[in-house]
């Protein structure tokens, strides 16, 4: 029996076989790009703890009593909807107080009850957290133009003031820039010497969401709409400063 050698020739499209290599490069890249950011959430996320402060509570309404609102209440349900957002970025999220209540008697030191909540609130924070937001609504009897956001840092603290400048930026775009789409107000930061910022040992803001007394912010801390934005650019403002570090 003839043994034949049979051989097969197969010809291959240059310009195909070229287009396919190409494809397979970009789906290999595109693979490295979508895991990359993935991975940097989940590593500036999962070990951050943020402590939110939802200001006053219980006996302590804050302001806005003359207006048939109660700023306590306000600050609550922003920081409950910013605890959402934080940790549908795996972030872990302690909260001061999650009800309406205040916190004299988690303190144990002889003073007043309003320096006994001041207390108990500076413990959980400082025991808790990597940073920590406090969460406030304004007001200016005497001037009713006063409005927008403030937000304040401890002057020592150049961590704090990087937080507030972050948080600023956020609140600026995602707020006045493209939801209300104004020029004539803008969030800003600025130094204080507030006990929930002097007394604390981690970097730390507070944030007035607007003053109550003027009819324009008024109107903005009554709305759901309102509250879901800021506490979403809050927790942007938050992202943004810890993905760096």
């Amino acid at each position: 029996m003839i043994k034949k050698n049979i051989f097969i020739i197969i010809k291959i499209n240059k310009k195909m076989l070229v287009t396919g290599i190409l494809f397979m490069i970009m789906v290999s890249i595109f693979s490295i790009w979508k895991e990359v950011p993935l991975k940097a959430v989940f590593h500036h996320s999962i070990h951050r703890k943020i402590v939110i402060d939802p200001g006053h509570g219980g006996i302590d309404g804050g302001t806005g009593e003359d207006f048939g609102l109660l700023e306590k209440n306000i600050n609550l349900k922003v920081s409950l909807k910013l605890k959402k957002y934080l940790m549908d970025k795996k972030f872990k999220v302690i909260m001061t107080r999650d009800k309406d209540s205040s916190l004299e008697k988690k303190s144990h030191i002889k003073a007043s009850r309003y320096l006994k909540d001041l207390d108990a609130r500076k413990n959980i924070i400082n025991n808790n957290g990597d940073i920590f937001v406090s969460i406030h609504v304004d007001a200016h009897p005497e001037s009713i133009k006063t409005r927008g956001v403030k937000i304040y840092y401890y002057p020592a603290s150049m961590e704090g003031k990087k937080l507030a400048q972050s948080i600023c930026g956020s609140v600026n775009n995602r707020i006045y820039k493209k939801s209300l789409k104004t020029n004539n107000v803008q969030a800003s930061i600025a130094p204080e010497d507030f006990y929930v910022l002097r007394e604390t040992q981690i970097p730390g803001v507070l944030i007035e969401i607007g003053f109550i007394t003027n009819p324009q912010d008024r109107q903005l801390l009554r709305s759901e709409k309102y509250k879901i934005k800021i506490a979403q650019a809050i927790c942007e403002g938050i992202f943004n400063y810890l993905k760096n570090r």
